[in-house]
């Protein structure tokens, strides 16, 4: 992934992993800085363990990263810290990432959905599919609403809750058009078509223009040869409270999880002092990792298991040879006999087992051995 990352120019930055509480306050919201690990200094202090690093980035690109020529390209890959992790995650996490700081408008913002793209694909994954969202859409819903009707609509929508959203909605004064579109959420999904669909159904600025930025960050999607990985989500709700603009996260079959998650955050710079526009994402590696584990145990070559009794140089000349043809080869260290290598390559699952013996080699089977040919 930074090798991907530093051939689209980002450079290598690295955060602390112990930041100020007041900095990550900055940031993150209450349920999130709920969760982190905090204890103070020796000076009294509050401070706190990392639970994400763009608030960390966004500071230095504010303070010591100041006088920088703009557009900043900055990755960075670090541990973080939860002291109360979600169901499902550890309280300790890795993560990589890449914020472009200072750049507007749609073509930053393809360019880290694509580089997420490209970074995934360059560690091996295969199976996922991206959604790209815009959290203006929602917004522009919601701004009419007082700040109680809109939390308990944000609270059923994120819940598919269709009757409390229902009786959320009732309350309101938005238009039928509006909370029709708003019951659709969840499944406001799919190819461009559904933001011309949906453009029809809104009447205010914000979330026309969250729909003509999608459509196209879309189009530039197609430049960069990845399109075929994405879908557009209308309905994307993130729990970050700095998100102004495209949102996206990934996902793959063999995980409920986001792999990867990223989108635009104009406002955030400010709070450290330095006006300033901003996207990046964040890709949960140990989450890829899991996935890719169990990619390749499936997709494992066909294996040996190899044994010796007495001296082991024959033993290790096979192993050497069959692994440089390809093959998976667990070889024993330690002599053993054929009854003892039959009952572990039955626990290993190999079927092919190779028994070297005074310089000669058996191809051990059920019922009894063989010479061992190369072929085999």
């Amino acid at each position: 992934m930074l090798h991907t990352f530093r051939a689209w120019g980002y450079e290598l930055l690295e955060t602390p992993a112990v930041e100020l509480l007041s900095t990550l306050e900055l940031g993150v919201g209450p349920e999130r800085l709920r969760r982190l690990f905090k204890f103070s200094d020796g000076d009294g202090r509050m401070l706190a363990m990392v639970g994400e690093r763009t608030v960390p980035v966004a500071r230095l690109a504010a303070g010591q990263l100041r006088q920088a020529a703009l557009p900043l390209r900055l990755c960075y890959l670090g541990p973080t810290f939860e002291g109360h992790p979600a169901p499902g995650s550890g309280r300790q996490a890795f993560q990589a990432g890449a914020e472009l700081i200072g750049a507007h408008g749609a073509p930053a913002d393809a360019e880290v959905v694509a580089m997420a793209i490209t970074a995934l694909e360059a560690c091996g994954l295969e199976e996922f599919q991206v959604e790209v969202g815009h959290v203006g859409f929602f917004g522009g819903l919601m701004a009419r609403l007082a700040p109680d009707q809109r939390a308990r609509v944000l609270d059923a929508l994120t819940g598919r809750d269709l009757v409390a959203l229902e009786q959320a909605l009732a309350e309101t004064d938005l238009r039928a058009a509006e909370q029709e579109l708003l019951l659709r959420f969840p499944a406001l999904r799919g190819d461009p078509e559904i933001l011309t669909a949906a453009v029809k159904l809104v009447d205010n600025p914000a979330s026309e223009l969250a729909v003509n930025e999608l459509q196209e960050v879309h189009h530039l999607l197609e430049a960069h040869g990845v399109a075929a990985r994405v879908n557009l989500d209308l309905g994307a709700v993130r729990d970050f409270d700095y998100y102004t603009g495209i949102i996206f996260e990934v996902f793959s079959p063999a995980l409920g999880a986001p792999l990867a998650a990223g989108g635009r955050y104009d406002g955030l710079l400010e709070r450290f002092g330095r006006a300033c526009p901003a996207t990046g994402l964040v890709v949960f590696v140990d989450r890829v990792q899991g996935v890719l584990s169990e990619v390749s145990a499936r997709a494992l070559p066909d294996g040996a298991l190899v044994g010796f009794a007495g001296e082991a140089s024959a033993a290790v000349q096979l192993a050497a040879e069959l692994r440089r043809g390809g093959s998976r080869v667990v070889m024993e260290v330690e002599p053993t006999d054929e009854g003892d290598l039959l009952r572990r390559a039955t626990v290993l699952g190999f079927t092919r087992v190779v028994f070297c013996e005074a310089g000669k080699r058996w191809l051990l089977e059920a019922g009894g051995r063989r010479p061992y040919a190369e072929s085999a």
